[in-house]
């Protein structure tokens, strides 16, 4: 597939994440935790991502490492990681539009039904071909941060009810807010798979400039919403960007939260497709699976019927409504954060490597690996359901070990071929 370089679109693909209905949703319920101090761990995560985009493997060396075992480890990180969330992410969040669209427009049309819909439109968009999956992705960005800017507007503009002081008990910086805010602004990191040079000055430019778009929205948004519903409600409810949104503008804001939830469920979808699509053809480029039609070429239909047949299937299955389908997608962005720090292992463990990185100190990588990693497990340790979110993580890595393997072995990758170029780097590995 080729890459997107219009810079709307770029910018589209973090900005969908932010407006998912699960990263609404996680981002209000962290604020009601944090109160007015939800900031400091938002401040922590944003500052650990502007770290990693600073200092991120730029060039690869050749190293005294076995390229076998190199290809094992990126194809590892990809695959353990964004194949499973965007199913699972795409499941929650198109039933989640079902049920907001039976709740608020059409309550008499069926919930799963309207999640049908919706993702059988998405796949139409993307067979039709990359331009018009490019272009439904800027509709329903733009649709969805319009309607969420409507009400910050509305909120900033009128007369907040009278509430309770707020507690300061809250927690004023906690290793749980920082992870759970380092997911909620993980989509940044998508870009490496839409730009020509995903470890390039270029790529570092619109990552940093997606990571800070995604920082404002986040605060202005929960900053707001904090004025209109009390702490308590947003931390105990599944629903507080819809609570606000109603207590800012009455039954018309609950229509246009609607719109914004259902926009982006439709963007980050949309975006999961042509992310999962752009990895695995730089995967196949860089020698790590076979290159067949479905993956490399500019309009990968065998692939996103894949996903969308997968989609489709847990749907019908009743896995949407399974405690699953939350663990499993909380362990895919679990390993997503640890994958961000295992990005800067390879420095430290080759020579050669290290040379290439120039003015990069080995404290930043090693501070990022061992810090990603403890922010990693401290979200495990501290999950509602910790036995079941290490057997989702044992079985995503499980899988991805397995592909991984057989993909190596299908195109008879040689660890000492020295011809061909390591792909780490190059590619750039999913963070």
């Amino acid at each position: 597939m080729m890459r997107a370089t219009n810079p709307i679109v770029l910018l589209s693909w973090p900005i969908a994440m932010i407006l998912s209905p699960e990263g609404l949703a996680l981002q209000g319920q962290l604020a009601g935790i944090h109160a007015d101090r939800f900031v400091l761990p938002l401040i922590a995560a944003a500052a650990i991502h502007g770290i990693h985009i600073a200092t991120a493997p730029r060039s690869c060396a050749a190293g005294r490492h076995p390229r076998r075992l190199e290809a094992f480890f990126t194809s590892l990180l990809s695959l353990s990681v964004l194949p499973g969330v965007a199913v699972c992410l795409a499941t929650a969040t198109l039933v989640t539009s079902g049920f907001v669209f039976n709740e608020i427009f059409a309550f008499w049309f069926p919930n799963f039904g309207f999640a049908a819909l919706l993702l059988f439109t998405l796949l139409t968009l993307n067979i039709a071909g990359r331009n018009a999956a490019s272009a439904a992705q800027i509709l329903f960005t733009a649709t969805a941060l319009t309607g969420l800017a409507v009400l910050t507007l509305a909120g900033a503009f009128g007369q907040p009810p009278d509430m309770p002081a707020k507690s300061m008990d809250s927690p004023p910086l906690s290793p749980k807010g920082v992870g759970l805010f380092a997911i909620a602004l993980l989509g940044y990191s998508l870009l490496r798979h839409a730009v020509p040079d995903p470890a390039g000055r270029r790529a570092r430019a619109y990552m940093g400039i997606a990571l800070t778009a995604g920082f404002m929205i986040v605060w202005s948004w929960n900053t707001i919403a904090l004025t209109y519903v009390t702490p308590s409600r947003l931390a105990d409810t599944t629903i507080p960007h819809i609570l606000a949104a109603r207590s800012i503008m009455g039954p018309p804001g609950r229509i246009i939260m609607g719109i914004v939830v259902i926009s982006g469920s439709l963007a980050v979808v949309n975006l999961m497709f042509q992310a999962v699509a752009r990895m695995l053809a730089d995967m196949a480029k860089g020698n790590l699976i076979p290159s067949v039609t479905g993956v490399t070429s500019s309009r990968p239909w065998l692939l996103i019927c894949a996903l969308a047949g997968l989609t489709g299937l847990l749907m019908a299955t009743g896995f949407a409504g399974s405690d699953w389908l939350d663990v499993s997608l909380r362990a895919g962005l679990i390993l997503w954060v640890v994958g961000i720090g295992l990005d800067h292992l390879p420095p430290l463990l080759s020579r050669s490597y290290r040379h290439a990185r120039r003015g990069v100190p080995a404290a930043a990588d090693l501070a990022l690996t061992v810090g990603m990693t403890a922010l990693g497990i401290v979200l495990v340790m501290e999950d509602e359901t910790p036995g079941m979110l290490v057997r989702a993580l044992l079985a995503l890595v499980a899988i991805a070990a397995v592909l991984t393997t057989v993909g190596l072995i299908a195109v008879r990758r040689r660890p000492y071929n020295r011809h061909r170029k390591p792909s780490y780097c190059e590619e750039g590995v999913l963070q």
